[in-house]
């Protein structure tokens, strides 16, 4: 299996900043954007290739840190409530650290961290001011400012943007990048385009086309580590699901030897595991923590989560043989499942391992509506559904594997 493990992570890091901006139907394109406006200004700074790179690549991950929120950054960022309060402050700081796990991503975290101090002193979590912060982070930070002005129709033209950033010169952001930001906004018609939100798809593929890709050293398993780092912010979302996506890689890897295949496809249902639930991300808190059983509306919802996922990993082109691995864990083996109702050898192999490992994890972890069961207990269940949910010679080979788990 050879694979670019440079343009792997771009792709994974595509993916991942697009999903973390939908909510239900909604698509806000805010990292996109922000990444768009901040490499903009950057090279109107006159940086070189390799600080353009991270302060790209920082305006691209800036908000990872705030997937945890019951709703989009954007809600909270002007008027925090109380619960979310602590989140939006240390949001800089989850932030920077996830980045900093994925290979290359050691600059942009520093930048991360960052992105929300004042040049007066004044912003978070550090209370940094003037030369202290970092110019790359105070990029971000304007970019920022910019996308979340330009999300509402009244700044989507240029008079009232260039009038809030004056407001703040001095006080958000220093005087030179306020007049570096409005004297590259007025130019080349770029505000024009970049307010409208359907053109942010086109622009941020041809800005990240312009910038060279990433260097990954040689014998690293940069895919794998991204990948893990990307199942933590997935399972960020859910308070529940805390540490699921790994689990689930971990037993399927373990079945997945147990039946001796082959190191390549080892490695794809690992991988697989870590991202199968990676269209969950869309789902709204209320749904994915409501204590009681889901109404009609909502379980439609949810069961949509394996499609996107589908979608999602479109974009990631070079991982497509794990994509109908992921894709599928929800298809049962009597096709009785969805999204497809597919059944025995339809269902790629990979998958019906995941089937079992995502239930087995389920039912071993504690949910709002009932307490864990004991891995033997879930054995039991499992037992009871194979034929039926899941592969009789794959549950031959699992039950030894799950039963003897201490979860």
């Amino acid at each position: 299996m050879r694979i670019n493990s440079g343009k792997t992570i771009e792709e994974l890091i595509t993916a991942l900043t697009f999903v973390t901006d939908v909510e239900g139907e909604k698509r806000f394109y805010h990292a996109w954007r922000v990444a768009v406006i901040a490499a903009k200004l950057a090279r109107a700074k006159g940086f070189k290739l390799n600080k353009l790179k991270d302060i790209f690549y920082a305006a691209l991950l800036h908000d990872i840190g705030a997937v945890g929120l019951p709703h989009h950054i954007l809600y909270y960022l002007e008027k925090p409530d109380k619960t979310s309060y602590n989140i939006i402050l240390s949001h800089p700081i989850i932030g920077s650290q996830l980045t900093w796990l994925i290979p290359t991503m050691n600059e942009p975290a520093k930048l991360i961290l960052d992105h929300h101090e004042w040049f007066d002193g004044e912003g978070y979590p550090r209370g940094k001011m003037t030369t202290e912060i970092p110019f790359g982070s105070q990029i971000v930070r304007i970019a920022d400012f910019i996308d979340i002005k330009l999300q509402n129709k009244r700044y989507q033209v240029l008079k009232p943007i260039i009038k809030k950033i004056s407001e703040s010169a001095g006080k958000e952001f220093s005087r030179e990048l306020a007049k570096l930001t409005v004297n590259t906004l007025k130019k080349e018609r770029f505000f024009k385009q970049v307010a409208k939100k359907k053109n942010v798809p086109q622009l941020f593929q041809e800005t990240k086309n312009n910038i060279m890709g990433l260097n990954i050293k040689k014998g690293l398993d940069a895919i794998g580590l991204t990948l893990e780092v990307i199942a933590q912010i997935i399972d960020m979302k859910h308070p529940y699901s805390a540490g699921h996506s790994l689990r689930v890689s971990r037993y399927a890897m373990a079945i997945a030897l147990a039946m001796n295949l082959s190191h390549d496809e080892i490695t794809m249902i690992k991988w697989a595991g870590l991202i199968h639930d990676i269209g969950k991300v869309t789902v709204t808190r209320k749904i994915l923590d409501k204590p009681t059983s889901l109404n009609k509306k909502e379980f439609k919802e949810v069961i949509k989560h394996p499609k996107i996922t589908q979608d999602i990993m479109n974009l990631v082109p070079s991982l497509k043989e794990i994509t109908p691995i992921a894709a599928n864990h929800h298809e049962y083996f009597n096709g009785s499942g969805y999204p497809k109702g597919l059944k025995e050898n339809e269902i790629p192999f990979g998958a019906r391992i995941l089937c079992i490992c995502d239930c087995f994890d389920a039912m071993t972890s504690n949910r709002p509506y009932r307490h864990p069961l004991t891995p033997r207990s879930a054995c039991q269940e499992i037992q009871k559904l194979s034929g039926t949910q899941f592969d009789p010679k794959i549950v031959k080979e699992a039950i030894p594997i799950l039963r003897n788990l201490s979860v």
